[in-house]
């Protein structure tokens, strides 16, 4: 079962397009302008139509009435278990890093034991030779060029995914406190570096 979760987590790091803080943080601003002017209720078709699943129960729950306290419990532990599954697939692609090199001089070592076993005939320990030397590249080529990239890729997508996820759910517990969407949007600004804010208040 871990290892069909590691495999589900990789596709969706390579293949899944992340949405934005920016569209976070404006998609906020935009849903608690509706919340302001109709009340929280107009925000149920809102939450039902999020493309974001974990932006769909932060909504609901806002819109269902949880006090902040409940919201932020409940998306925290969320985020908690979305770091634990990155972080099990980058430990398993960083030990098959480690791993591979060892595995590609245990096969060069076989080889060469093999090698050893005909030297009666010199015509066979070049070729030889090279099939021993094959196993320590392709051990090599395994660890830092798949295993090792992927962890890494794991690792920064891990912490994109949990900075997104915490604007989501500062965003959700604001509408839910009914407040201000330029004093949201500030707050979720915050988050960010000061060269990447945008403002929906020109």
């Amino acid at each position: 079962p871990d290892m069909l979760k590691v495999i589900k987590v990789v596709k969706n790091a390579f293949l899944h397009k992340q949405v934005t803080a920016n569209e976070v943080i404006a998609n906020f601003v935009r849903l608690a302008g509706i919340a302001r002017r109709e009340g929280i209720l107009a925000l149920e078709s809102s939450a039902n139509e999020a493309n974001d699943e974990f932006m769909k129960k932060g909504l609901q729950l806002a819109v269902d009435g949880l006090e902040p306290g409940s919201i932020r419990e409940i998306l925290e532990t969320e985020v908690v278990a979305i770091q634990d599954r990155h972080k099990l697939g980058a430990e398993i692609f960083t030990t098959l890093g480690t791993f591979a090199p060892a595995m590609g001089m245990i096969g060069t070592l076989i080889g060469l034991v093999q090698m050893l076993q005909t030297m009666d005939d010199p015509s066979t320990i070049g070729p030889s030779m090279a099939v021993a030397l094959l196993t320590t590249f392709y051990g090599a080529l395994m660890a830092n060029i798949i295993c090792l990239p992927i962890a890494g890729k794991l690792k920064n997508r891990s912490s994109a995914e949990v900075m997104v996820k915490d604007l989501m759910t500062e965003g959700a517990i604001s509408i839910a406190k009914g407040e201000n969407p330029r004093v949201i949007e500030q707050k979720l600004n915050a988050y960010l570096p000061p060269q990447m804010r945008e403002s929906s208040f020109k």
